[in-house]
């Protein structure tokens, strides 16, 4: 439009000084003012017209798509032919940016919402902010910026967080109560394996063991009563994450990916079985071991939450080492390090201070036949491959 417009002009110019007629005259002048009208209305517009991001829906799993919605306000009686809004996006665990461009039309004194439907590759937040809104007059001659006061600047950011997918489980999870742990806490709604606290008792049923037969009370009774175990709440088992990954190459973010899927999908399988366990990994933000008890569905997505919000760092079984120097911790039934790097020395060191009766180190790897052996019958290495997280724990003895 532009090009045509300045043939449209220098065309109106010879047309002015080879004819004198009035016409002439006009239709110079009249070519001569679009610019400066246009230009005008387009300043004035560039104060009037609002873009801001509405929230629809804060989280979403990669397999759905997130509807992002943008409010566009024009408050003048003027439309805009175009209106092209740069929208940067990113991961904050790798921070790559990219851009997409969007254009519409404005239409005048009323307010427009865009719905785009977008979709994440990797789990995360995911911050997009609006860099630049322009406006384009009818000719494509200018360019106006649309500016924001300060107090409005917080409505050209949005975030919302890929959460992971669940993957079932079909094997038992065992916990490993039977050996005696060392807690105080107990399940009041579902019974377990730790003989140190009797959990209920009744009257013999097909199946029930011989051995948790109540020998005073059945001779009282005079039937045969059976006692049921009580659960360990607190120190049954407990996942330690270890979050270093290494930022480079393309299979960063698979590991990432693999490590926090497979840690939520082993969690939601405790909950959805009753059982309550223990979730920790290294804060490198606030230089802290965290530390959260997951005993229903609410603490399990506050779980998932926080982690998708926690930075990698580079040093390497921060977490567990963290664990290891404080000095109140318990035994626990079964511990499970989820890494996508392995630290021979790192089952015996666990084992020397007794953290747990058994260990299930899950390593996240690109390549399972390099699985290293553990001779050690109560500690085991689960390969997981990146990106491949249903069928490597299908099989796995827990």
């Amino acid at each position: 439009m532009a090009v045509l417009y300045f043939i449209l002009f220098i065309a109106s110019f010879f047309f002015y000084i080879l004819y004198k007629p009035a016409f002439s005259f006009y239709l110079f002048a009249f070519l001569l003012l679009i610019p400066i009208i246009l230009f005008c209305i387009g300043k004035y517009m560039s104060k009037r017209i609002k873009v801001s991001f509405v929230t629809v829906q804060k989280s979403a799993s990669r397999s759905s798509k997130i509807p992002l919605v943008l409010k566009i306000t024009n408050t003048t009686r003027f439309p805009a032919a175009n209106l092209i809004v740069e929208i940067e996006y990113f991961n904050t665990l790798d921070k790559k940016k990219n851009t997409m461009k969007i254009n519409t039309p404005v239409f005048p004194e009323e307010t427009q919402y865009l719905t785009l439907h977008i979709s994440g590759v990797h789990y995360g937040t995911i911050k997009m902010e609006i860099k630049r809104c322009r406006i384009v007059d009818m000719l494509k001659l200018f360019k106006f910026k649309v500016k924001y006061p300060p107090s409005e600047k917080i409505f050209k950011e949005s975030t919302f967080t890929i959460v992971p997918d669940y993957i079932s489980i079909d094997n038992k999870i065992d916990n490993y109560s039977e050996m005696g742990l060392e807690t105080d806490e107990y399940s009041k709604t579902a019974k377990g394996d730790d003989p140190s606290e009797i959990f209920d008792i009744h009257e013999y049923q097909d199946g029930d063991k011989i051995s948790r037969i109540h020998w005073k009370l059945s001779a009282k009774q005079e039937k045969t009563m059976v006692k049921d175990y009580s659960m360990p709440i607190s120190n049954s088992i407990i996942l330690v994450l270890d979050l270093n990954i290494e930022n480079s190459g393309d299979g960063f973010l698979a590991k990432y990916d693999t490590l926090i899927e497979t840690a939520a999908s082993i969690s939601n399988y405790l909950i959805v079985n009753e059982t309550p366990h223990k979730v920790m990994w290294y804060d490198s933000a606030k230089n802290q071991l965290v530390k959260l008890n997951i005993n229903d569905e609410e603490t399990h997505r506050m779980l998932v939450n926080m982690l998708l919000q926690t930075s990698i760092y580079k040093e390497k079984d921060l977490s567990i080492i963290s664990y290891i120097n404080e000095t109140e911790r318990y035994k626990c039934g079964h511990l499970m390090y989820f890494s996508s790097s392995y630290n021979p020395n790192l089952t015996a060191v666990m084992d020397d201070n007794e953290l747990a009766f058994k260990y299930s180190y899950m390593l996240v790897t690109e390549d399972k036949s390099q699985t290293p052996e553990v001779y050690d019958e109560f500690a085991q290495v689960v390969p997981i491959k990146a990106g491949r997280v249903a069928e490597s724990i299908q099989d796995i003895c827990f």
